[in-house]
This record gives structure tokens, sequence and C-alpha cells, in this order.
């Protein structure tokens, strides 16, 4: 009396082996054709013993072949991978170099809006000032239209580094430091709801909106700075 476990097959016209399993010896061969698919895979049987006289069968082995036409779809689903983006840590990740070695690719994306609202008015770069009508002034940040009493939002995790009036027309104006060389500031605003020294996290209010300091109307002045010096904020957001 033989024991014998037999298995099926995968094949195609042209046969390409594709690996062996050690133990089991087993061969797995795979080839497609173009008027349709022969799926063969040929598993040894397990050595029997032959119960009379106690010795060793030789294994054998079954094949099975299952044929689909060429008109039979096969596809290969691939799982769907997906993450959630940790916007601070993409920050903390692009800030591993100086804020000023940051490329621009590298930079958009990485602060958020500072207005649930955000609509431009005046950009970053020369200008002729608004209020003295002088030509050539260097405008440094970009001016978001905003009415009155609306929260203004940190851009990105980080610590207050000064929270007060500013004298040189930003009224009154918050500045949070977002480490290694970068921070930002927002201005004009006509409240603060922060201190120096606090701790903020990314999207938390700093202040509220409005036309204080230099300024011709409810707006929020918001500013990037790298190293001391402004840049364009619409290449970080």
């Amino acid at each position: 009396m033989e024991r014998a476990n037999s298995t099926s097959t995968i094949s195609v016209a042209a046969r390409l082996r594709t690996g062996s399993a050690s133990g089991a010896g087993q061969k797995v061969g795979v080839a497609m054709a173009a008027t349709g698919l022969l799926l063969a895979v040929t598993l040894p049987t397990a050595q029997g013993v032959n119960t009379e006289n106690m010795e060793p069968v030789a294994a054998t082995s079954v094949e099975t072949v299952v044929s689909a036409g060429a008109e039979i779809p096969i596809s290969f689903a691939v799982p769907e991978v997906s993450s959630h983006l940790n916007p601070d840590g993409q920050l903390k990740e692009t800030l591993k170099v100086k804020a000023s070695n940051v490329t621009r690719q590298a930079a958009k994306g990485t602060l958020s809006a500072p207005l649930k609202s955000m609509e431009m008015s005046s950009p970053f770069g020369g200008r002729i000032n608004p209020l003295t009508g002088q030509m050539g002034e260097q405008h440094t940040g970009q001016d978001f239209a905003i009415a009155c009493g609306n929260q203004v939002l940190s851009a990105a995790g980080g610590v207050v580094t000064f929270a007060g009036w500013h004298s040189y027309g930003g009224g009154n104006r918050v500045v949070v430091d977002h480490g290694n060389g970068l921070s930002t500031s927002y201005n004009h605003m006509s409240e603060i709801s922060v201190k120096v020294g606090q701790t903020v996290a990314r999207a938390a209010q700093v202040g509220v909106s409005g036309t204080t300091g230099a300024s011709t109307g409810c707006h929020l002045h918001f500013e990037v700075i790298v190293d001391d010096e402004t840049v364009d904020p619409i290449d970080w957001l």
C-alpha cells in the first residue's frame, strides 16, 4: 500500500522556471502565450512506504493542467499605499539644513496658510508705498486681504520670539521661530493671543486680524524670515 500527496501545476507555451522550495523539491514554471494562458505547477508527491516490506517507494507526481483563454482578463491587484502627511515633521526634515540652503522646490508647501481664507493682495518685492506714494519700496512680505476680527494662525509649530508693538510699521506683531534659521511674522493685528517664550502648534491662533501700524485697511502682512532676511512667503506656502 502506498501513500502519495499530489499537487497541481501552472505553465504556459514556453516555460520559465521561477524557483524551487528546499526540502520539497518544488518547481514552479510560468510562461505567457498570446492566445491564452496555461498554468501548471508540478509538485512531487511525498515519499511513501510499502507497508508489506517497509521499503521506501519512489516519489511520483500527478500534474493537473488548467488553461485560461486569451479573452479572460487577468489582473494583478496592487494594494493601495497611503500615508498621512505630518506637516511639522516634513518641515523638520526640510530644516535639517540651514533654512538659507533650502531650495525653493523643497520649501514649497512646508508652511500652512496663516488665515482660513486666503486672498492675496500686495505681493512681496518692489512696489509703490501705498501711504507715501514713494516708488521703489521693498515690500517685505505678502499681504492677504481679510476683514478685521478674523483668526490669524501660526504657519508651523515653533516658539514665539516677539509679541508686541512693532515700531517700524508692523503694528501689533508676532514672530514665531520654527528652528534652524526660519521664522514667520504676523503684522497689523488688532489683538495678540500669545506671549514671548510660548510654544505654539501649527494652525494655533496667534492673534486677530486688524489694521494697526502703517496700514491702509484691514489685512494681514505675513513675512517669512530666513536667517534674518525676509524672503517671498509664496515660496514656502
